[in-house]
């Protein structure tokens, strides 16, 4: 077998694995056997050394990309659990075999790896020359931006993530942020500033939406999907804002789908400033096909997923879940703040 048809059924191998909805997960993380797997494949590919590695990142697929970068970003989270250099570098060559400098995540979770790495007293040159025996030149050219950078890097935030912490352990927020790009027409439109989303609660917002989902799992008639970072519309609470979205100080958000078909929701849950009026957010928040629940400055929202199909009614009854909320909202949360 030549070694280009190795590297086709290495990629075709790759495009196989499929990683469980759960692994995108950084707020409630598991540990999953897929990544042993992947672990395996890339270790085949870079001890062929240059040119496996060369071609194997021609070969890529969106799928393949795809399962590379999931099975990086969670080595770095999981280095940063269990305090391992070989989760840093299994990190590292993860990012280093991705097919394109415009796939790997640079200013987030490749800077994140560089934090725990350094973090954990590895000296970042080693990390450099790890990554550099598997990089093309041209991500090796974008990876020491990345590396120069860690001399200004004094916090994770820094790297656009946020560590926090809930009865599953250790986790990550990835920071959301909107890039504006340039225009061009008769003259240049000048580039603003990033709009990066913050993520500050002041108390442990992770942990509430951890219960809730949780719970709601343990119930049995729905999944829930990952935890992630999200922004409150303000179209959400009858436009309670002068722009777009509701300014928190953190908000998280997950989908909840029906397991006996019965349709969706999107469950937001968040933080606002201590200055915000409740009583207003939570009445502009009675629409229809939602459902609203607040203690305090933190706030659950119920939302229905919309239905295409003229007057289609959603087939979730948001009203069977309003336990699940109420409880979660009354629990203590006072272990375990997020971390700044």
């Amino acid at each position: 077998m030549s070694d280009h048809e190795r590297l086709s059924a290495v990629q075709i191998r790759l495009e196989s694995i499929r990683y469980d909805n759960q692994a995108g997960d950084f707020v409630r993380f598991r540990d999953d056997a897929t990544d042993d797997t992947v672990r395996t494949i890339v270790n085949g590919v870079v001890a062929g050394g240059e040119p496996e590695e060369d071609l194997l990142r021609r070969l890529h697929s969106e799928e393949s990309t795809n399962t590379l970068r999931l099975f990086a970003m969670r080595a770095t989270l999981q280095a940063r659990r269990r305090g391992s250099f070989n989760l840093i570098d299994d990190a590292m060559t993860g990012f280093a075999l991705l097919p394109s400098i415009v796939d790997v995540p640079w200013d987030s979770w490749v800077k994140a790896a560089l934090f725990v790495a350094r973090s954990l007293g590895r000296d970042l040159s080693s990390v450099g020359e790890r990554f550099a025996d598997v990089a093309s030149e041209d991500a090796l050219a974008r990876f020491d931006i990345a590396l120069e950078s860690m001399n200004r890097v004094e916090s994770l935030a820094q790297c656009r993530m946020s560590e926090v912490t809930t009865t599953h352990g250790v986790g990550y927020v990835e920071t959301l942020v909107f890039r504006d790009k340039s225009s061009y027409a008769f003259y240049t439109v000048p580039r603003v500033g990033d709009d990066v989303i913050v993520f500050h609660p002041t108390t442990n917002l992770a942990q509430l939406a951890v219960t809730l989902a949780d719970a709601m799992d343990a119930q049995g008639s729905v999944v829930t999907g990952p935890i992630t970072q999200d922004q409150l519309a303000g179209t959400l609470c009858s436009m309670q804002v002068a722009g777009s979205y509701l300014e928190t100080t953190g908000c998280l958000s997950f989908v909840v789908d029906s397991t006996k078909g019965q349709g969706s929701f999107t469950v937001f849950v968040a933080e606002f400033p201590d200055e915000a009026n409740m009583d207003d957010l939570v009445a502009g928040a009675q629409l229809d096909d939602q459902l609203v629940f607040a203690n305090a400055q933190r706030l659950i929202l119920f939302v229905a997923q919309p239905s295409f199909e003229e007057d289609a009614e959603p087939d979730v009854e948001l009203a069977n879940y309003s336990e699940f909320a109420e409880r979660a909202l009354t629990e203590s949360a006072s272990a375990g703040w997020h971390l700044r």
